[in-house]
């Protein structure tokens, strides 16, 4: 991973095989960003999304392979237990042009990623909602 400080965003190349939340999540532990929102797009080898049951109060999980453009990367970057909490979604294509999206757990780059990472001055934490499941904004 490749980075530069633009004002106040912070803009991230990622490499093949580097894998985006993770990535992500170790740049903010090391510039100690615990606000800010995150876009981005890319290409990737494969990708793991989520989608949150709320009755189950889980998450099922597809992992759909590759090669996929990464249309759209949207998050942000919040606080939970004093450390960055990542909370993304994002949206892929594969050769058909058909796009599949949702909960982003994991994504491996296949070609390039480029990641926007725009600091929001304070602070956001998170709490549990138990009646939910999750974890939520605590503002």
């Amino acid at each position: 991973m490749f980075s530069k400080l633009c004002n106040d965003t912070y803009v991230l190349r990622l490499e093949i095989g580097e894998e985006i939340v993770e990535t992500i999540k170790k740049f903010c532990a090391a510039e100690k960003l615990l606000c800010a929102e995150i876009s981005g797009i890319g290409a990737v080898s494969q990708a793991t999304l989520g989608f949150y049951n709320v009755k189950n109060r889980e998450y099922s999980k597809t992992v759909i392979e590759g090669p996929l453009e990464m249309v759209s990367l949207l998050g942000s970057v919040t606080e939970k237990d004093g450390e960055p909490y990542l909370h993304l979604h994002a949206s892929f294509s594969g050769k058909d042009c058909n796009c599949v999206g949702g909960h982003l757990n994991a994504a491996v780059i296949g070609v390039t990623g480029e990641i926007f990472i725009r600091k929001i001055n304070g602070a956001i934490g998170r709490r549990t909602q138990e009646d939910i499941g999750i974890n939520i904004l605590d503002i």
